[in-house]
């Protein structure tokens, strides 16, 4: 089926004449639909009472299209697409006719309207991993096509616009410029003909991020009761598993939450000795579980087009010794805990995770663990 092309037409250029000074057009739309009006100046003169614009259009030679009268220096006039030539001559107030102008040659040609038939997504979830690219479907998309979106606050442009055809085009947008907000997609052809189609939406599918983070995390003993009873040697039988609710919104800081859980079984058999002759492995008596249940306020700086993070930590634990023989009673130990964690993206929404995390123990004799953790984290 042959496409329905509307052809509209603008005046393109207007050879300088004797009479002469500025060619300019205007678009009105009627019941939908563009009209475009050429405005042809030309200088007055002092006594001229008005002028009459003859205007001819080249059909195998030139012939009359048009003759105006006008007592202003101009006239507009609405002129299909085709090669033109025009002339002007000026009556004085008695009537007389004066010297008729030279001819002089212009051009009018075709402007296409664009139109769009639809859009594909309709969307954009800023706190997803995902190309940001629009593509359009309509007619009459050029290369000389100015496309982008829209709204009352302002312009979104596209870093790059790929004509696929004349009723395909891509969008391209930078991921990081994108601004929350409902826009219409916009297409301005040359000759100012326009649509708009509408309404594409910038926002957040969720207002937190949820991540689940397993982690290989040691205990190291550094200074308290714990390290008078466990020595500083570097236990590396530790696990925690930790849940995290941080804001997705973009920012110089994104806030949230951490629920933490974490256990280290206390053997001399799976721990490093730090080389410190004062203390043996030999003096823990049955087994041992020390366990902590973490609650912290999370502070998360991202960078590299959130392929990066750092996480402050900071908040409050519970801090278990288990005898697992139950030989004697277990302690419970209340804990300050900081920390701070590296995330790095792998691949989509999964991440390799480094960092330490420090909990002083809250006892009439403080003791202080040292974590260093080491894990992934899948972003929910």
């Amino acid at each position: 089926m042959l496409k329905k092309i509307i052809l509209i037409v603008v005046l393109l250029l207007l050879c300088q004449a004797l009479y002469a000074q500025e060619a300019e057009y205007s678009v009105e739309y009627i019941d939908g639909k563009p009209v475009f009006y050429q405005r042809l100046a030309w200088e007055s003169e002092e006594y001229a009472l008005n002028y009459e614009a003859l205007i001819e259009v080249f059909d195998n030679g030139y012939r009359e299209y048009l003759r105006d009268t006008a007592k202003d220096d101009f006239i507009l006039v609405s002129l299909p697409h085709g090669k033109y030539r025009y002339s002007v001559t000026p009556y004085d107030l008695l009537g007389n006719r004066g010297e008729t102008s030279e001819w002089k040659e212009f051009e009018v040609l075709p402007a296409y309207q664009p139109a769009i038939s639809s859009f594909t997504p309709e969307l954009f979830y800023l706190d997803r991993n995902t190309a940001r690219v629009i593509t359009i479907s309509g007619i009459n998309f050029l290369e000389e096509s100015e496309i982008y979106l829209q709204n009352a606050s302002g312009s979104l442009y596209p870093e790059k616009v790929e004509i696929i055809s004349n009723e395909r085009a891509n969008l391209y947008f930078d991921d990081w410029k994108l601004v929350t907000g409902s826009y219409d997609i916009y297409v301005k052809n040359p000759g100012g003909v326009s649509t708009r189609s509408g309404r594409f939406y910038i926002g957040y599918r969720k207002w937190m991020d949820f991540f689940l983070k397993p982690a290989l995390t040691p205990v190291i003993p550094i200074y308290g009761t714990l390290k008078d009873q466990l020595g500083p040697n570097v236990y590396l039988a530790g696990l925690s598993f930790s849940f995290e609710a941080i804001s997705s919104r973009r920012g110089s800081f994104n806030g949230g939450l951490e629920l933490a859980a974490s256990a280290v079984y206390l053997d001399p058999a799976l721990s490093i000795q730090t080389g410190n002759d004062n203390y043996q492995t030999g003096y823990i008596e049955g087994e041992l579980l020390l366990a902590a249940f973490d609650l912290n306020i999370a502070l998360q700086r991202r960078f590299n087009r959130n392929r990066m993070a750092l996480t402050f930590r900071f908040g409050l634990g519970a801090v278990t010794m288990n005898h697992l023989d139950n030989s004697e009673q277990n302690e419970i130990m209340i804990g300050l805990n900081l920390g701070v964690n590296f995330m790095m993206r792998l691949i989509d929404n999964f991440y390799i995770e480094a960092g330490v995390d420090f909990s002083n123990q809250m006892t009439s004799e403080p003791s202080g663990l040292i974590k260093p953790r080491l894990g992934v984290a899948w972003q929910l």
